[in-house]
This record gives structure tokens, sequence and C-alpha cells, in this order.
């Protein structure tokens, strides 16, 4: 059977500030759980509502827990329950980004239609500096992502790779119930020396490297976590995440 769990998406973002400090206090009671205190000035929640999130777990094992179901509100446009991270780098830095993800026993896939369901995506954005913003900001496809499908009965992910999403591997399959360990080490960059690294459980050997231009343009990309699925998609599933380390890496 051949692997098709994800197409290409397209799609303006913004990330969400919290204007007061009320509000931000809110937001990071619930980052706490999975992002460390030197990545929590750059992570902000997408979510449309309360519905769509809790905290699972006691004490040190406590972890954060997307929804999304049919009918929701649509955050930023879109079918979503995401955590985004808008970790700093220029043009030519390698970051690597780790977490875990865990998809619950009953989780009620899309198939055998397999229609687009992102649980991670890094996403260009508009540069300030410059005075953009998202009002007049072209929308393009994230230039990685990872994607979450099913193939003969069974969950896996898939990760499409590049400007136009065309380089893809996959199937990779995952276990409901599971924690699993994602890392992947991107070299960013607009041209061909860019490329990613994966790892999937076993952090120590990669699943795949893939080449080429991975910036739309040259500012920093930002990763969001979570789901952000086909509006007609009829399920209603959760997606736990736990543990994101994000890091510069030296280049060699």
């Amino acid at each position: 059977m051949k692997w098709k769990l994800l197409l290409s998406v397209s799609l303006s973002v913004t990330c969400l500030s919290a204007v007061d400090p009320a509000t931000r206090e809110k937001e990071l009671a619930y980052l706490r759980c999975l992002i460390p205190e030197a990545l929590q000035p750059y992570a902000h929640l997408e979510v449309p509502g309360i519905e769509n999130i809790r905290i699972d777990g006691e004490g040190t094992d406590q972890h954060l827990a997307l929804r999304v179901f049919p009918g929701q509100k649509k955050r930023n446009g879109g079918t979503r329950a995401e955590v985004s991270v808008d970790y700093p780098f220029k043009s030519g830095d390698t970051v690597r980004y780790s977490w875990k993800f865990m998809i619950p026993p009953d989780f009620k896939s899309d198939a055998p239609k397999n229609r687009w369901c992102l649980i991670g995506q890094w996403h260009d954005q508009p540069d300030e500096t410059r005075g953009e913003t998202w009002d007049n900001f072209p929308s393009r496809s994230p230039t990685v992502l990872i994607g979450l499908g099913e193939l003969d009965g069974k969950p896996a992910i898939g990760i499409n790779y590049g400007l136009d999403q065309s380089q893809q591997f996959g199937p990779v399959f995952i276990e409901p119930g599971k924690w699993h360990s994602l890392a992947v080490v991107i070299q960013w960059s607009q041209q061909e020396d860019g490329k990613a690294t994966f790892y999937f459980d076993d952090m120590t050997k990669p699943v795949t490297t893939i080449t080429g231009a991975n910036m739309h343009n040259d500012y920093q990309h930002f990763l969001k976590l979570g789901m952000y699925r086909h509006p007609e998609i009829a399920t209603d599933n959760w997606i736990h995440l736990d543990s994101v380390e994000i890091s510069h890496e030296t280049n060699r």
C-alpha cells in the first residue's frame, strides 16, 4: 500500500501574545509542565478554549494534553490545539529540537482517507524588525512537518521536508499508549546546504537525514507541537506532550 498520510498545507498563523500579566500567568501554568524555564519566554498556547487543553499526571510526572474535536472553534483560522515555541536563531545555525509524545489507546484515525493531521511543524513568520506584519505576509506551507495517520491498521508518523514539501519519509509506526521520543536537528538555510536529521526513540541513531533549503525567508521559523488537522476530520482526539528541549548545536 502506498504511504500517503500527508498533503501540502498552506496557512497563515500568529502566535498568541498574552497582553496582561494575569493572562500570561494562566498560560504559563500550562506551559510549565512541558517547557523548561529557559524556553518559556518563547512559548505560547494556540488553543481555542479550555476544553482543548488539560494537565495530566501529578507532581514531576505532569505533562500537557491537547484535544481537537468536531465543531470546535477555530484558532488562527484552523482546527488546532498547539503549543508554539519561537526559539531564536539565524540562518546558518543548527538547532536541536526534542520532545516526547503519546497518543492514547482510544485514538481514532482518519483512515482510510488519511487527511492531513500535523503533530509537529516549523513555520515561517514576518520579521518585525523590518516592519513586516501578518497582515501582508504571504501564506506559505511549513518547511518541515511531521504528520500522523494510519497504514495497514497501524498508526504511524511521516515527514515532509522542503519549500514545497516534496521530500518525504515514512512510515514510522507508533504504539498507542506508549511515550515516544522525537528529535530533529535542523541546519537552517535558504540554500541547498540546509538539512534536517530525524531521531525516533533511539536518540543515538537517526532514522533519516533530508537535505535542501528549509527557510522561506531568512527570519527564524517557529516550532508548533500538538495537533493541527484537516477541518473535515470528524474524530475527537487527544495527544499528550512532554519534555520539550531546544538548543543550538555547533556546526561542523
